[in-house]
């Protein structure tokens, strides 16, 4: 099948890309750390109210259950080390790396290598490079808010430097304006169509640049049922290297 030719994307595209995609995953994580429908993280900060009434009735037995289950899971969750809680507010921006990358990641690394299972066949679909290009950018966003970077066009700025090895200032890119023309005869909707088609080829090569399974994991990634355990091995090393190297950046 005739396909349009893949064209490298330019600054402005990746950088419109990337200030698209971050801006689902920062307020994603400011939602993680801050919403606090059940008052659990508030809580984890010693404020657990008292029952005033110690009276061994059977509605007081009631009340003195639920309030244990309560405090077990004010302890869970601190004990987690959850965002917005006690133990998180205590924590170094090292710490807060480490759980965002030592315990998240390995679950959702786990999405990232499960196409692995239909070994060289997953290597012909975009899925793998999409859900793994989307869990770095989440986990990489993630560490640097946790060393203090909330700045949404910075994140732009990281992503395209430790994933797509891209220096960007999307700040910058952003401010001028989109030249391109819009296309509204049925000749120019089909050419826009037919670029539109190669432009989606080009934005996949480009997600693919992103750190991902070194040898021999990327080769033991193309059989059949094993891959997916090779795939996760690799995209575990993947995502702890683009961590180190976003830590690098941000410093």
């Amino acid at each position: 099948m005739l396909l349009p030719p893949v064209q490298a994307l330019t600054d402005r595209d990746v950088a419109k890309l990337l200030y698209t995609l971050t801006g689902v995953i920062d307020p994603t994580l400011s939602a993680v750390e801050h919403l606090d429908p059940l008052g659990i993280k508030r809580r984890t900060f010693g404020t657990v109210e008292q029952q005033a009434n110690q009276a061994m009735s059977s509605e007081a037995l009631v009340t003195k259950v639920l309030g244990a289950v309560d405090d077990s899971l004010i302890w869970a969750s601190d004990s987690a080390g959850l965002p917005g809680t006690a133990k998180w507010a205590g924590w170094t921006a090292e710490e807060r790396r480490d759980w965002w990358i030592k315990r998240v990641g390995p679950i959702s690394t786990l999405a990232v290598a499960y196409p692995g299972v239909f070994g060289v066949i997953a290597d012909r679909l975009p899925l793998q490079t999409v859900i793994g290009f989307a869990q770095q950018a989440v986990l990489l966003c993630a560490v640097a808010r946790a060393y203090g970077v909330d700045d949404r066009h910075r994140h732009v700025d990281l992503l395209a430097r430790v994933l797509l090895n891209r220096n960007l200032d999307s700040k910058a890119v952003l401010s001028t304006p989109d030249t391109g023309k819009d296309e509204h005869s049925s000749t120019d909707l089909a050419r826009g169509a037919w670029n539109g088609i190669g432009k989606s080829r080009a934005i996949l090569s480009e997600l693919a640049r992103r750190p991902s399974s070194r040898q021999p994991w990327r080769l033991l990634g193309a059989l059949p049922l094993i891959g997916a355990a090779a795939d996760y091995i690799g995209e575990t090393g993947a995502l702890r290297r683009a961590a180190d190297n976003a830590v690098k950046n941000i410093r």
